[in-house]
């Protein structure tokens, strides 16, 4: 049993070599299954997210940072700013996860995030959204945003319009009633003979 492993050892470098390829050998060969629990590189529900910033500010290492990503919904994040993490200083505590109002932040199963620089691992939005928005959908929902924007514009105009209205109507009587004070037409007392 031995010997067939150290053979195999042996075999598998001289067949590379006489290939002239290079080819790293996986340890472990097979990769196991994954708890649930387990805490790997997050995963980003663009769809949802709101922007408010709490994962950022909650994260211990400060290795969370809002930047703009445009497959998001312009209509519950107007800023249009998601996270982007630095899985260099990432200690996965999970904090942003528990944080997140909308839970649109998660632990995902991936755990490989080698790379050649110190800029990839830090991975953007683009790399973290497991669900986006497409560049159509984005549009139409720009389009309803400013329909609603323009909508509660309108109504608010015509409020503070009705108010000055309001306004304008209870000066007069005011202004009548001072006026006659000023003539010498006081009202009398309660109480007393005029």
């Amino acid at each position: 049993m031995l010997k067939r492993k150290m053979i195999k050892n042996f075999t598998w470098p001289l067949k590379t070599a006489t290939r002239e390829i290079e080819v790293t050998r996986l340890y472990p060969e097979f990769m196991m299954n994954l708890p649930a629990a387990e805490r790997g590189i997050h995963e980003l529900d663009a769809t949802i997210c709101i922007g408010c910033g709490t994962c950022a500010r909650v994260c211990p290492n400060s290795c969370i940072e809002m930047v703009n990503f445009k497959f998001g919904s312009p209509l519950k994040n107007k800023k249009m700013q998601f996270p982007q993490i630095d899985y260099g200083r990432c200690m996965f505590c999970g904090l942003c996860v528990d944080e997140c109002p909308v839970e649109c932040l998660k632990m995902g199963q991936k755990v490989t995030m080698a790379g050649w620089t110190r800029e990839d691992i830090i991975k953007s939005p683009d790399f973290l959204a497991t669900k986006r928005f497409s560049a159509k959908e984005v549009a139409d929902l720009e389009a309803e945003a400013k329909r609603i924007a323009a909508e509660k514009a309108a109504a608010k105009k015509a409020a503070a319009k009705e108010g000055a209205a309001k306004e304008g109507a209870a000066k007069k009587p005011a202004k009548e009633g001072a006026a006659a004070i000023k003539n010498g037409e006081a009202k009398p007392k309660e109480g007393g003979a005029a």
